[in-house]
């Protein structure tokens, strides 16, 4: 059985939305309208409320992955396996006026979905198809953001999406 590089792939979504300098990134922002931030890796509570902001994090679901032996056998043994990875992307915006924020929260929501969803096979941004690191990645939901990330500062939503990679 191959194992498969998790965190490689949560970095590949990384450059794939910070790819979209028009809607989603600007290394030195001038404004709060892209993110300031995106990495890979799971959010602390204390480090969603603090600057800079907005912010991004790609990180892994509870359930991390569910795998599946798919039926390619070579000497009596499976030699494929399919992780069906679960992602969240989860982002933060400060929170200073209600229409306004509930604007850019919808507004990062759609771009994130749209950006994935043209690299629906994780392949490097405008690569070909040699460069890709998954069969495929499915939108499950989108949630709001977690009570224990929370607070009178900052409001957000968490795009849970499914990966399927074969190794």
């Amino acid at each position: 059985m191959t194992s498969i590089d998790i965190y490689g792939i949560k970095e590949q979504i990384v450059a794939i939305l910070k790819a979209d300098t028009t809607n989603l990134w600007d290394s030195t922002p001038n404004s709060k309208t892209k993110f300031r931030k995106i990495e890979a890796g799971a959010p602390s509570p204390k480090a969603a409320q603090e600057p800079p902001l907005p912010r991004c994090w790609v990180t892994s679901d509870t359930i991390v992955a569910n795998i599946n032996h798919i039926g390619v056998v070579d000497s009596n043994a499976h030699i494929l396996d399919e992780y069906e990875l679960r992602i969240n992307i989860v982002f933060v915006v400060e929170a200073k006026d209600g229409p306004k924020t509930e604007e850019a929260i919808d507004d990062f929501t759609k771009s994130i979905i749209e950006q994935i969803d043209t690299n629906y096979d994780l392949r490097t941004p405008g690569g070909n198809e040699s460069t890709r690191v998954a069969e495929s990645s499915e939108l499950l939901n989108i949630q709001d953001l977690p009570q224990q990330f929370q607070g009178d500062r900052v409001r957000g939503r968490v795009i849970k999406y499914k990966v399927t990679v074969r190794a």
